[in-house]
């Protein structure tokens, strides 16, 4: 793939628990096994995990900047102009005083600074969060953490997008494919995600509630314009295997495979040793094992038809 944008693969999925960063890192794996080379971005920045999952750690870490105005008062001529442009309604004005800015409803977006007819408004900066990167088992990992307290999850992951864009448009040749993992849910930090990869898998579970919520993260990619196929993990649960991926074809919902409920699995996840990593130690014959295999397979067909 030298020379070629990397191949990007967005792991998601409508609720949360469903194994999402499993199936990321076993399949991060698997193409690293093959020669691939490989970078994982967890952008599930309120629960970032992957580095558990690989048994590594935070590193490299670097602060994701938040623009915040800052009122100079001996040039502030209280006109009100910056209050009443702001679209959140972040700033509040009262005749004749400086405005009071309320942090929490600031969306950064630097209109009151850009506008401000005395440029008394200067910039100012917080910390929304945090970005680490590391080398792990092979693979590049770039994992995108929400500062405890903040609610702007979404700038962590635009934080994250801008250095993936940058790598591809600076180093094209660096990686062949690109692994991202979404946070659960249908909100904006797991549309960019999407809306930025060449395809999508949501992981579902063969329950009621985890077909409701696939169904839903599946009108997002498809209001995206993305392709997707479904990975169902814990397919053995309640032996509703066979009903339910009837179900899901009936609604003509592409299958990538199936992921039984396997003591293997449990125990990689437990120790932070991917299933899929050469020389593991788990059984190559193993229910887990050859499932993620399956999946694997497929995926490189499916890829081979979007190239």
């Amino acid at each position: 793939m030298t020379g070629m944008k990397p191949k990007i693969i967005c792991i998601t999925g409508g609720k949360g628990g469903t194994g999402k960063t499993l199936c990321a890192v076993n399949i991060a794996v698997m193409f690293k096994n093959e020669g691939y080379k490989v970078l994982l971005i967890d952008g599930d920045v309120e629960n970032p995990n992957s580095y558990l999952l690989l048994n590594g750690s935070l590193e490299n870490k670097r602060e994701v900047p938040f623009f915040m105005p800052k009122f100079n008062e001996d040039k502030c001529t209280r006109c009100g102009i910056c209050a009443q442009n702001c679209i959140n309604h972040a700033l509040l004005y009262i005749d004749d005083s400086i405005p009071i800015l309320m942090s929490s409803l600031c969306s950064g977006c630097k209109l009151c600074y850009k506008i401000c007819p005395e440029k008394a408004i200067e910039a100012d900066f917080k910390t929304l969060g945090w970005i680490y990167s590391n080398e792990i088992h092979g693979l590049t990992l770039y994992v995108g953490e929400l500062k405890p307290s903040e609610a702007r999850s979404a700038g962590i992951v635009e934080a994250l997008l801008e250095t993936l864009k940058d790598i591809i448009k600076n180093q094209p040749n660096k990686f062949d494919i690109v692994i991202l993992d979404t946070a659960p849910g249908a909100h904006c930090d797991v549309e960019l995600l999407i809306d930025i990869a060449d395809v999508s898998i949501p992981i579902t579970e063969p329950t009621k509630f985890g077909k409701l919520d696939l169904k839903r993260i599946i009108e997002l990619i498809n209001l995206l314009g993305k392709d997707c196929k479904v990975i169902i993990n814990r397919s053995s649960l309640l032996g509703f295997k066979d009903q339910f991926i009837k179900e899901l074809q009936e609604e003509d919902i592409e299958i990538l495979g199936d992921i039984p409920l396997d003591a293997d699995i449990v125990n990689s996840y437990c120790q932070g040793t991917p299933i899929m990593e050469k020389n593991s130690g788990y059984d190559i014959k193993g229910a887990g094992f050859l499932a993620f295999n399956n999946i694997f397979e497929n995926l490189k067909k499916w890829l081979e038809l979007k190239a």
